[in-house]
């Protein structure tokens, strides 16, 4: 089973979890799920030719943000409670053109000053679950997702950021610290051979 793959059924198998113990609280963004048709809820930066909200990609629902443009950005400014650790999630696909041209792109994340996930130049993929674990530091936040583009399209959705009860933390914990173990056992294999 390809890396991408295991790291996503763990990841999916964590969000089970949460959702059958009723583990997380309300979803704090507006419209992550981009089901209004629009960017209605997002302050944003965009190319007016190559980015929106549309129905021809999305990974639930009706609607899906797209961004092919050459410097993008959407961003919320969330309540939070300083201290507090928060599960930011989405659904994040890098496509190529028809020739398979990808390069050059860029993606990041950022949760207030904490910054997340982050590709550049990254080879196509399909739509993968991505969660991590940030901390508040004021009683505001900017959850902000950039995105460069040049070839083809970023496709974003359902975005959400949560306040895990305390148990549920040492559960996503432990997935992350799985996913780094099995990061770290896949590169020490590749360096190897």
């Amino acid at each position: 089973m390809p890396f991408r793959m295991k790291k996503t059924l763990a990841c999916s198998l964590v969000a089970a979890a949460l959702f059958a113990t009723g583990a997380a609280r309300a979803d704090l963004v507006t419209n992550g799920d981009f089901e209004t048709g629009t960017f209605a809820g997002w302050t944003t930066t965009l190319d007016a030719l190559n980015d929106s909200v549309n129905m021809e990609v999305p990974q639930a629902g009706l609607w899906g943000a797209s961004f092919g443009g050459p410097k993008s950005s959407i961003s919320q400014t969330l309540a939070t409670v300083a201290g507090s650790t928060y599960s930011i999630s989405f659904w994040l696909m890098l496509e190529a053109d028809a020739n398979g041209v990808v390069i050059p792109n860029a993606f990041e994340v950022d949760f207030g000053s904490f910054v997340g996930p982050t590709f550049t130049d990254a080879t196509e993929f399909g739509y993968t679950y991505i969660e991590f674990l940030a901390v508040a530091t004021s009683a505001s936040t900017d959850l902000t997702f950039k995105f460069s583009q040049g070839p083809y399209f970023w496709d974003l959705d359902s975005v959400q950021v949560t306040l895990p009860e305390p148990g549920s933390l040492a559960l996503l914990a432990a997935a992350g610290l799985g996913g780094v173990a099995a990061t770290r056992r896949r590169k020490s294999s590749s360096t190897s051979a």
